[in-house]
């Protein structure tokens, strides 16, 4: 099997993926923007081969995947790929590109409208007669002051197309809608109506008939805006997921036809109900995967390269741990990182600093922890904040 990986370097624990996909003999063929040698040597020798390119210029892509086609025919293989991946938001368009170049089962540029840009994904929402945030994408300040007038402040301001908190804006009133609307291009960015509601998340993995083989939850303790802006990052996965969310979750799966792919969903709980915010077509980001292993004691790593190479997906079912992410900022905390360390025992699953391009969102310190007890978890991620 003849494999397209793009940006083989990032984020770095995705370099899994090509290590289990190498393990069952998949030839993994890869692009990316680093030097080669700037890579891990274990991900260099997973590699069949590997080009440098500019991402960002599809002609500079075009020629790399002209150059690894003929590194195949060098090596006796008939120049072809079987499936082009990522895993990454980034690159979503740059799959879709190359599947269509190249005639490949898997996202067409067609189809990226409604998995990229939240104003189509809020469309399909309301289609499926699903309640969501009321709002559109703002063709310019008059549009957007009726509108406000509509929804009443306080608004949020996002890019239609984007991912996680960059360029979002909590809008107070009409002097700050106006500051901010002056300078954006029209039609590039939703205004709707601020929902003040814990934010919950769907996400898992599809093989690639689109059937669900494996289900995981996030509760997050505020919303990436709220990171971003400086509060200490806390989420975890839950062993437990609400029936009404999984069953919206898995329409919404099937509404945008996710196949052979991780998704990400994220909703607004109020109560009983689920509002949806948006879909993306990509494992949770950051640490979030390898917390996904540690509530199972398992590897998604490897049941997707199993899913992809054998057409056997065996996840492991079971949650065992509820598991928490922890992150701490340049502050004076009540507990030392010797005395964190301490405090969390062998709950402790792993620490480390982030990337330094993780760390607005993410914090600058990790601690990922986890726990058969909720409550026991909860309490262990409040003691490690407490300032």
């Amino acid at each position: 099997m003849e494999f397209l990986y793009l940006s083989p370097e990032f984020p770095p624990n995705y370099a899994q993926f090509i290590l289990a996909l190498d393990r069952l003999g998949v030839n993994v063929w890869a692009i990316g923007e680093a030097d080669f040698y700037f890579m891990p040597e274990r991900l260099r020798s997973s590699l069949r081969y590997y080009v440098q390119a500019d991402l960002h210029a599809f002609p500079s892509v075009e020629n790399a995947v002209a150059t690894l086609m003929e590194a195949q025919a060098a090596s006796g293989i008939a120049p072809h790929f079987d499936r082009v991946e990522s895993h990454n938001e980034n690159w979503l368009g740059l799959e879709a590109r190359i599947n269509e170049k190249l005639g490949m089962d898997g996202i067409r540029p067609a189809d990226l409208e409604r998995l990229r840009k939240k104003s189509a994904m809020k469309r399909v929402f309301q289609d499926l007669g699903l309640p969501a945030a009321r709002g559109e994408c703002i063709r310019d300040l008059d549009h957007g002051l009726m509108l406000a007038e509509e929804l009443g402040y306080p608004l949020i301001l996002k890019p239609d197309e984007g991912v996680g908190a960059c360029g979002i804006h909590k809008v107070a009133d009409e002097i700050e809608l106006r500051e901010l609307v002056s300078g954006i291009p029209p039609g590039t960015y939703v205004l709707e109506e601020f929902i003040d509601a814990p934010i919950v998340s769907y996400d898992g993995l599809t093989d690639t008939a689109g059937r669900i083989i494996f289900e995981n939850s996030l509760v997050y303790g505020d919303g990436v805006l709220e990171y971003v802006l400086g509060k200490d990052t806390f989420f975890y996965v839950t062993r437990i997921i609400p029936e009404p969310l999984a069953a919206i979750g898995r329409r919404l799966v099937q509404a945008f036809n996710v196949h052979g792919k991780f998704f990400h969903f994220e909703f607004f709980r109020k109560g009983d109900a689920y509002l949806p915010i948006e879909i993306n077509c990509r494992p949770p980001g950051g640490a979030i995967l390898d917390m996904m292993n540690y509530s199972v004691d398992g590897d998604l790593y490897a049941a997707y390269a199993r899913m992809i190479r054998l057409g056997e997906p065996t996840p492991p079912a079971e949650k065992k741990y509820y598991c928490a992410y922890v992150g701490r900022r340049e502050r004076a905390y009540r507990l030392n990182h010797d005395e964190a360390i301490a405090r969390c025992g062998d709950r402790l699953a792993e620490h480390g600093e982030n990337p330094a391009v993780f760390q607005g969102a993410m914090s600058r310190y990790r601690y990922i922890v986890r726990s058969p007890s909720e409550e026991d978890l909860l309490r262990l991620a409040r003691d490690l904040m407490e300032q």
